[in-house]
């Protein structure tokens, strides 16, 4: 009965080094065996390597769609709002950016309440008369402004929007055309502060201008009720040092109302630093000038979760800005 044969492999399709001092015959079955062996190793490392080939170029293909559909979808989801948006370029003074002067945009009422209609809820639940009063602020607030784009092209929703946040923020209070803060800047998406430190920023107040970037500015009408809005919150800091830190058109009756969001903010602030108080972000417990402006926004977007968590601070806030976002 023959014995099992052990044929020596190396993994490269080569004959053990002893094969010479072999018989002649057994020389001949082993070096058979090698070639067997060899074109059977090939044959698989073949099968292989076309496998890893072939499932390379498959998942290759698979990675190349989804990314395209995931930049699809998220160029979809950014222009949710903008593939209808109004284009107006004419009247600009410039070149390099667009500028324009409030004053010579003349939006008629009926542009602006199609616009406002369409994009903004707050408008939309407001009855007739308030309707006209929000116009005509609207109309006001923009003919004092000069709005900078930053970009070859603009969309008409842009000094309406901005400027109807501003509205919306002040629509209970008796001042609100901001005179200190005379120019809107327009980004199409973050920018760069230099100054005190080198950051990207979605928006901001400084000097005379509130500058915005109008991707992130759209999200804040793109995804309502998550309790950010960068419109809201710019106006927010834009606001105080209005009536803070200026001598022109001063509201008097926020202004005196304020010491008692100080007081209930200032514990608000300190509840939500401990663990398992999650309305505000951690940049809002950063200081109490990004608390405030958060807290505009919260009471904007999330009414009902600020009154459930703190009634206290929702009604100073009602008072304080004179008007009750739940009731609207």
């Amino acid at each position: 009965m023959p014995q099992d044969t052990t044929i020596y492999w190396d993994g490269k399709g080569q004959a053990p080094p002893i094969i010479d001092s072999l018989p002649l015959y057994q020389r001949q079955l082993v070096l058979q065996a090698v070639d067997q062996k060899s074109w059977e190793s090939y044959t698989q490392h073949t099968f292989v390597y076309l496998f890893l080939c072939l499932g390379f170029i498959f998942f290759s293909i698979l990675a190349l769609y989804s990314n395209k559909v995931t930049k699809r979808r998220e160029r979809e989801s950014q222009s949710a709002i903008d593939h209808d948006l109004n284009l107006f370029n004419e009247g600009a003074t410039s070149t390099q950016v667009l500028t324009y002067a409030g004053n010579t945009l003349n939006f008629t009422a009926n542009i602006l309440i199609a616009i406002l209609l369409k994009h903004l809820p707050y408008f939309t639940a407001l009855n007739p008369f308030d309707r006209d009063r929000f116009i005509h602020r609207l109309q006001n607030f923009i003919a004092h402004k000069t709005f900078v784009i930053h970009d070859e092209s603009g969309f008409k929703e842009m000094p309406v929007l901005i400027s109807a946040t501003a509205i919306q923020l002040t629509f209970g209070l008796e001042k609100y055309l901001l005179p200190n803060f005379n120019v809107i800047h327009i980004f199409p998406e973050e920018f760069i502060g230099v100054h005190p430190t080198i950051r990207i920023l979605e928006g901001n107040v400084s000097g005379n201008t509130i500058n915005l970037s109008w991707k992130h500015f759209l999200q804040g009408f793109q995804f309502p009720g998550d309790g950010l809005h960068v419109g809201l919150h710019e106006m927010a800091h834009a606001y105080y040092f209005q009536y803070f830190e200026t001598n022109e058109q001063v509201d008097t009756n926020f202004v005196a109302a304020f010491p008692a969001f100080n007081n209930y903010g200032n514990k608000v602030f300190e509840q939500e630093g401990k663990d398992g108080f999650i309305l505000y972000s951690g940049y809002a417990l950063s200081n109490f000038q990004e608390f405030w402006a958060e807290s505009v926004e919260l009471f904007f977007e999330k009414p009902a979760a600020v009154k459930i968590q703190y009634p206290e601070l929702y009604l100073t806030m009602c008072k304080l800005l004179n008007q009750d976002p739940m009731l609207v």
